[in-house]
């Protein structure tokens, strides 16, 4: 499972990364930016501390669930379609959750840690740690949303040469060489995917199959019991079998509270998520 990780790691990597705001707020300055606005567009006439629920109760929503006809709800009246733009977050305005932060921290460290067989310091937690502040809290010129993984790898460099200067720059050109050719990999399989699947999925699946595969992946992000498969025979097809045998790891360590297991756990969802995604994407409908 490592092994399989680690071949996707620049792609899983730049997902979480965006999904960080999936589950962010409005930070202060943001608030108070959206309740002017309100105020002007005649949306809003009550205080901001009541303002400030609303928009708590509109951010708490999953973000598939935050739509237009939502916040219109909340508010006095239907919002212009210019106004909702600005109800988009990005890590410049939003306030994004520290212990997510950490826990992508944790994975990337273990798995770098393991698949490169190296305790370098350019790899160390604090040195990923820094990086992702960076990224979470950008400075004006730089990017504030839609993160790469080149994204990523560019404030690396930075946070690294920040603290030791040129001393590790023959580590960290060696790991980077790795990375781009493991994201190299991605691209060029995704583009032979998409010639190849143009007009033909890579696998069947029944409408009973692809709805136990989508009530997996919303069982994983919304941390609940997953379903079992709805046949009592099983999954006769590879690829649903293998997501199968994930499952049956991941319900083993759901719950648990064990440091040692905790990365386990993480680096099993993940891969769930993206055999769910995959599977979602290349089938027959």
């Amino acid at each position: 499972m490592i092994k399989e990780l680690w071949s996707s790691f620049p792609r899983l990597l730049e997902q979480r990364i965006n999904a960080l705001l999936d589950e962010a707020e409005p930070n202060a300055m943001k608030a108070f930016q959206l309740y002017k606005t309100c105020q002007r567009e005649n949306l809003w006439t009550d205080t901001f501390e009541k303002f400030s629920k609303q928009l708590e109760s509109f951010f708490a929503l999953p973000k598939a669930e935050r739509k237009k006809s939502s916040l219109d709800a909340l508010l006095e009246r239907p919002v212009d379609v210019l106004v909702w733009e600005d109800f988009h977050l990005n890590f410049r305005t939003g306030l994004v959750d520290s212990r997510a932060v950490s826990n992508i921290v944790s994975w990337a460290h273990h798995l770098m840690r393991v698949s490169l067989k190296s305790n370098s310091s350019v790899i160390s937690a604090d040195v990923l740690q820094r990086t992702m502040n960076y990224i979470t809290n950008p400075p004006l010129y730089e990017k504030a949303k839609d993160i790469t993984f080149e994204d990523f790898c560019a404030a690396w460099k930075k946070v690294v040469f920040q603290l030791f200067g040129k001393k590790h720059d023959d580590d960290l050109n060696r790991i980077l060489k790795e990375l781009h050719w493991l994201n190299t990999q991605l691209k060029n399989a995704d583009e032979t995917k998409d010639m190849g699947t143009r007009f033909h999925p890579t696998i069947y699946l029944t409408q009973t199959e692809i709805d136990w595969v989508s009530d997996v992946q919303k069982s994983v992000v919304a941390n609940v019991p997953l379903p079992k498969f709805p046949l009592s025979r099983g999954p006769q097809k590879q690829r649903l079998a293998d997501l199968e045998r994930a499952i049956q790891l991941y319900r083993i360590v759901q719950t648990t509270k064990l440091p040692e297991l905790l990365v386990h756990r993480e680096n099993i969802r993940v891969t769930i998520l993206d055999r769910c995604a995959g599977l979602l994407k290349e089938c027959a409908r």
